[in-house]
């Protein structure tokens, strides 16, 4: 009688302890459901949330957008540079330069070429070839000094006896920064300006480096006019001795 008293305990126990497994592996199961509802949540949220910061990501951008286009072209109308043209183009060579370079041939007289400068009112005209390039360069001082130093009258000098065959030149997209350096390396005061075939279309100068201080900025053509002031006021090492008439 006691021994099934103790199989019928086991027995229930045994029954219990099935019971509670299934009572467990079923809010397991409630449970891992709950897990995946919430996870299916959580990510719709975050897909939602991805979204919503696209959008707002989008919008800044394009309002920055508008707000730099809107910048751009108050500074722009503020340099005189009109709107949509590139930028550097304020401090390139080609918004400063006097457009246009006279010019003359290596076998015209000095004396035509000096009758350039003063119809053109102008210091330096341009020496072309038969193709129409850049092949040298005539200042108001070379004409002066020829005549001075040669003691001839200037109609019977050649230009391509004065001239200076080595021209250094700059690009109209050239910075004004590296025309400047040109013309300091060179120790000139104005500087060709030449297409891609070696054709002048204009000059700059070390006077419209200084009048444009507007497009340049007030310290950026200071430093540039001082520079080139610096550069290009080294004294002769010796003076050339005169075989004119007058000097004697």
């Amino acid at each position: 009688m006691a021994e099934h008293t103790r199989l019928s305990s086991v027995k229930e126990a045994l029954e219990d302890i099935g019971a509670a497994g299934e009572a467990a592996r079923m809010q397991l199961h409630l449970l891992s459901m709950q897990a995946r509802q919430r996870t299916g949540e959580l990510e719709t949220s975050l897909d939602n949330l991805e979204r919503k910061l696209d959008r707002g990501i989008e919008q800044a951008v394009q309002t920055a957008s508008v707000k730099t286009k809107q910048l751009t072209k108050t500074l722009q109308e503020f340099l005189g540079v009109p709107f949509g043209q590139a930028p550097e183009a304020a401090a390139s060579v080609r918004a400063i330069m006097t457009e246009g370079l006279r010019c003359c041939r290596p076998e015209d007289t000095l004396n035509y070429a000096a009758q350039i400068m003063w119809d053109s009112d102008c210091g330096a005209v341009g020496v072309t070839n038969p193709e129409g390039r850049l092949c040298g360069i005539i200042t108001d001082r070379d004409i002066c000094m020829a005549g001075y130093l040669r003691g001839q009258p200037l109609a019977n000098v050649r230009v391509q006896d004065v001239m200076t065959r080595e021209v250094h030149t700059c690009s109209e997209r050239d910075s004004i920064e590296r025309a400047a350096t040109l013309m300091g390396n060179a120790e000139v005061r104005r500087l060709p300006v030449t297409d891609q075939e070696g054709r002048a279309v204009g000059i700059v100068s070390l006077a419209d480096i200084a009048r444009n201080a507007g497009i340049l900025g007030e310290r950026t053509a200071e430093s540039l006019t001082f520079r080139l002031l610096r550069a290009i006021s080294k004294r002769r090492a010796e003076p050339v001795k005169s075989t004119s008439k007058a000097a004697e």
